[in-house]
C-alpha cells in the first residue's frame, strides 16, 4: 500500500490511537503548529505557522508510547493530552515560549484568576495543576522547581452527586423502560432492516404520550436506554458497565462461568441473581427479562469474541457503547423532544453516577454507613467525596421537619413523637424517601446472605433494642449478629468473587485480631469456633475456580475496605460481664 505524504508534512508515527472513553486520538502533529490546528486541516491543508517545540513534542510522543507499554490507563493519557492542548492554545495565544517556567507561571496564573472570578472550581484547578505536573516532570522530565511559585488550592468546593427522588424515578424509569422494550420488539422482528440502514433513515417508532416520534439510530437508543436501565438495576459506575462481556448463558440456563441464584440486592434492597463469572453483575430477579432481552438484543449485534454487552451499530459497524453516544442521546433527542422536569423545576435527565448516589443513600440509611461501603466496594474516603450529598429538595425537607419539630417541642413542651402528632406529620421526608420493600434475603458484611433476617433471632434482637430505647414501637431489625451467622441454619453463602473476597478479609481480619486479645485462650474463647467453621465448611465447598479468583482479588487487592484493619473486628468481641457493668 502506497504511504499518503501531507503537504503539511503530516506524521503518521506522531499520531497514537487510544483506547479511551471514544478511541479518540491523541495527535502530536497538532502540537507542532500554532493555534493547534484539528488533524482534517493539517492533512488537507500546509497554511499554517510552524511552532518551534518540536524536540518537546516528540519526547512528549515517545512519553505516551512507553507509559502504554507500561499499562498506564488510557483515559489518563488522554486526560495529560487534553491538558498540554490547553496549554499550547494558552501559549500561542499569548505569544508565550511553550514548556518553559514563565510560560506555565502565566498559564496557571490564568486558572487562578478563573477560580477567583467564580470560572472554575478549586477542586478543577487542583486536579489541572496535577495534571501539568505530570506532563512536565513526569513526561517532559523538567525540573520540579518550575512550580515552586506556583499556587496550591484544596477541593474544599467539590460536590458529590446527587441521588434521585422517589419523584424523579416515577419519571424516569417508566420512559426509559417504555424506550427499550418499543425499540428492542421492532429490533428483533428484523434486525437487518435496523443494522443496515443509513444514520438519517428512521427504521423505528416510539410511542410515549399518545405521540409518535420516528427514529434514526434506533440500536443506539435501544442501547442507551438499556445503559440507564442497568446502571438503576446494579448500581454499578460507567466504567465498569462498558467494560462487562457477554455472559456465556442467561438466567434461563446453567453454564460452567454463568450462572444464577436468588440472593439479596445489595444495593438496591432487592432480590437479585448472582452472576459467578468474569464480572460479577447483578440483577434483581424482577428484572431478569429485561437483561434477557438486553443479552439477546447485544448477541444479534455481535456475538464475536471481544463483544461487550452493551454495544451498537454506527456507519453499519459494531462498535462499543461510549459515553458520547449516551451525551448525544441526552442533548440531541431526550432533551430535545422530552420536558422531564424535577420538584425544583430543574431539568431531569438519567445520570449513571446519580442512579449510583440513590442505592448510596438507601444503603447507608437501612444498613449503617459501613455495609455501605461494603456494597458500593468503596472506601469511606470514596463514599465521603462522591456518593454522600443525598438529594437537595429531600434534605430541605428533611431539614423543615426537624425545625418544625424542634419548635413544637420547645413551645409545647412535649416529646418527639407527640410534637410530630401535633403537627400532624405522619411520616417523615426521609422516611418517605428511602421507603423500601423489605426483601427475604439480606446481605451481611461478613461476606455471607441472611435467609431470614426478619425471623426469630430478629424478633428477639428487635426486642432487646426498644428495651434500650434504641428502636421505636413497630420498627423491625435485621438479625446483626455476624459472629453468630456461622452455624445458622439461615445462613447462605453466594459463589460470587466479591463475595467470597469479603467472607476471607474478614476470616483474615479475625485471624489479625489475636494481639488485640488479652491472650490466646482468650481469642480461640472468640473466634476458634467461627475460623474452624469458615474452614472446615465453608471453603471446601466453594467452587474452585471462584475460591482461586477471590484469593488472587485478595493478594492483588488487599482486604476488602469493611475490613481493612484488624481493628475492625473489635465491637464484634463479646464483652463479658465486668466490662458490661
Amino acid at each position: 500500500m502506497t504511504e499518503l505524504t501531507y503537504l503539511s508534512g503530516w506524521r503518521r508515527d506522531l499520531c497514537i490511537k487510544l483506547d479511551a472513553r471514544d478511541n479518540l486520538s491523541a495527535d502530536f502533529n497538532r502540537f507542532l503548529f500554532n493555534g493547534l490546528p484539528s488533524s482534517k486541516e493539517l492533512q488537507q491543508s500546509n497554511q499554517f505557522k510552524f511552532a518551534d517545540r518540536e524536540a518537546f513534542v516528540v519526547q512528549l510522543k515517545d512519553s505516551f508510547s512507553e507509559k502504554i507499554d507500561e499499562g498506564v490507563s488510557h483515559d489518563s493519557l488522554y486526560g495529560i493530552y487534553v491538558e498540554a492542548s490547553q496549554y499550547l492554545r494558552w501559549c500561542d495565544k499569548e505569544s508565550e515560549p511553550a514548556f518553559t517556567q514563565s510560560s506555565l507561571e502565566g498559564y496557571m496564573e490564568h486558572l487562578q484568576t478563573r477560580v477567583m472570578l467564580g470560572e472554575l472550581k478549586s477542586s478543577t484547578y487542583k486536579n489541572r495543576r496535577a495534571n501539568m505536573v505530570t506532563l512536565f516532570s513526569r513526561y517532559l522530565d523538567l525540573p520540579h522547581y518550575y512550580f515552586n511559585n506556583v499556587v496550591i488550592m484544596d477541593n474544599s468546593d467539590s460536590e458529590s452527586y446527587e441521588s434521585y427522588t422517589q419523584s424523579d424515578l416515577k419519571q424516569l424509569l417508566p420512559f426509559l423502560r417504555r424506550l427499550f422494550n418499543q425499540t428492542y420488539s421492532q429490533f428483533i422482528k428484523n434486525p437487518e432492516t435496523h443494522i443496515q440502514a443509513y444514520k438519517n433513515t428512521p427504521t423505528m417508532i416510539f410511542e410515549w404520550q399518545g405521540r409518535e416520534y420516528k427514529l434514526c439510530g434506533g440500536i443506539t437508543k435501544m442501547m442507551c436506554a438499556a445503559t440507564y436501565l442497568l446502571a438503576y438495576y446494579t448500581y454499578a459506575n460507567t466504567t465498569d458497565l462498558f467494560r462487562l462481556k457477554q455472559p456465556n448463558n442467561a438466567s434461563i440456563s446453567t453454564g460452567e462461568t454463568w450462572y444464577t441464584m436468588p440472593a439479596f440486592k445489595r444495593r438496591a434492597f432487592k432480590t437479585i441473581q448472582v452472576e459467578i463469572g468474569e464480572h460479577e453483575l447483578e440483577i434483581p430477579k424482577y428484572a431478569m427479562n429485561f437483561f434477557d432481552k438486553l443479552l439477546n438484543a447485544s448477541r444479534i449485534i455481535s456475538t464475536n469474541e471481544e463483544a461487550t454487552l452493551l454495544q451498537t451499530i454506527a456507519s453499519r459497524k459494531v462498535q462499543k457503547l461510549q459515553t458520547s453516544r449516551l451525551q448525544s442521546f441526552l442533548k440531541r433527542w431526550v432533551e430535545k423532544h422530552f420536558s422531564l422536569t424535577d420538584q425544583m423545576g430543574r431539568r431531569l435527565r438519567p445520570s449513571i453516577s446519580r442512579f449510583r448516589e440513590t442505592g448510596s443513600q438507601l444503603t447507608s440509611y437501612h444498613q449503617s454507613e459501613m455495609v455501605n461501603n461494603l456494597m458500593l466496594n468503596n472506601t469511606p474516603n470514596t463514599r465521603k467525596r462522591h456518593y454522600s450529598e443525598g438529594n437537595k429538595l429531600a434534605n430541605n425537607g428533611m431539614m423543615q421537619d426537624t425545625m418544625s419539630i424542634r419548635e413544637e417541642q420547645v413551645k409545647s413542651e412535649v416529646s418527639t413523637q407527640q410534637a410530630k402528632k401535633n403537627l400532624r406529620i405522619e411520616v417523615l421526608v426521609i422516611e418517605e424517601e428511602n421507603k423500601i420493600n423489605l426483601p427475604n434475603l439480606s446481605r451481611t458484611s461478613n461476606g455471607g446472605s441472611c435467609a431470614s433476617p426478619f425471623g426469630e433471632k430478629s424478633q428477639k434482637y428487635t426486642k432487646k433494642a426498644q428495651t434500650h430505647g434504641l428502636a421505636k414501637e413497630g420498627e423491625r431489625l435485621a438479625c446483626a449478629d455476624l459472629l453468630g451467622c456461622f452455624g445458622c441454619p439461615d445462613q447462605v453463602i453466594v459463589q460470587s468473587v466479591s463475595d467470597i473476597w469479603c467472607l476471607l478479609s474478614f476470616k483474615s481480619c479475625v485471624e489479625e485480631s489475636l494481639f488485640l486479645h488479652l491472650d490466646v485462650s482468650h481469642y480461640k474463647q472468640n473466634f476458634e469456633n467461627i475460623i474452624l467453621f469458615i474452614n472446615q465448611k465453608i471453603l471446601p465447598n466453594i467452587n474452585k475456580q471462584i475460591l482461586r479468583k477471590s484469593e488472587t482479588k485478595l493478594d492483588d487487592d488487599g482486604l476488602h475496605p469493611a475490613w481493612d484493619d484488624s481493628e475492625s473486628v473489635l465491637s464484634l468481641i463479646p464483652k463479658s460481664p465486668a466490662e458490661v457493668g
